[in-house]
């Protein structure tokens, strides 16, 4: 049993991983209305790839959107975090020390936040599941990643125009 609580707890200090990638420069930031189409097909995947009953659903749903809020003001935390370190441009040994502490900081609170809600989760809908929901987030955070990537490629090659010998 705690090897499988370490097991998911590691796959969720990985998941900010998809969403600092999500997050780069060059890609635009996405419209709310976007987000929560998102949200929804992120519901309807993890709802059918954990085959929950609707008393699973029932019980883990509101655990779960507790969970993706906390998860998520901590990854803002970090991106501000990181913004306002490089808009400071040249940093010095004592700010350099204290962004690293900072954001050791907040991963601390990501893992404990893990810890805590894992095992909520594994009471409302069981360990396997809880391992599977690991998996499905991470399958659904790439793909999402993988078509907002082709958009963006396929966006960059209208704005370039046909090649020059004409074919597309």
């Amino acid at each position: 049993m705690k090897t499988l609580l370490r097991i998911t707890t590691l796959f969720l200090l990985l998941a900010p991983a998809f969403h600092a990638t999500a997050q780069d420069e060059d890609m635009p930031p996405l419209s709310s209305d976007r987000l929560k189409e998102i949200k929804a097909q992120k519901t309807a995947y993890l709802t059918t790839k954990l085959g929950l009953t609707s008393d699973e659903a029932q019980r883990f749903w509101p655990i779960y959107n507790e969970y993706d809020d906390a998860r998520e003001k901590l990854h803002k935390e970090m991106r501000e975090l990181h913004k306002s370190a490089s808009r400071d441009g040249a940093l010095d040994e004592a700010k350099a020390r204290e962004v690293l502490n900072k954001g050791l900081d907040i991963r601390t609170r990501e893992l404990d936040l893990g810890r805590t809600f894992s095992d909520r989760f594994v009471k409302s809908i069981g360990a396997v599941k809880t391992v599977q929901l690991v998996k499905a987030e991470r399958d659904f955070n790439r793909e999402v990643l993988r078509r907002f990537k082709e958009k963006m490629e396929d966006r960059r090659g209208d704005q370039r125009g046909p090649p020059p010998d004409g074919r597309r």
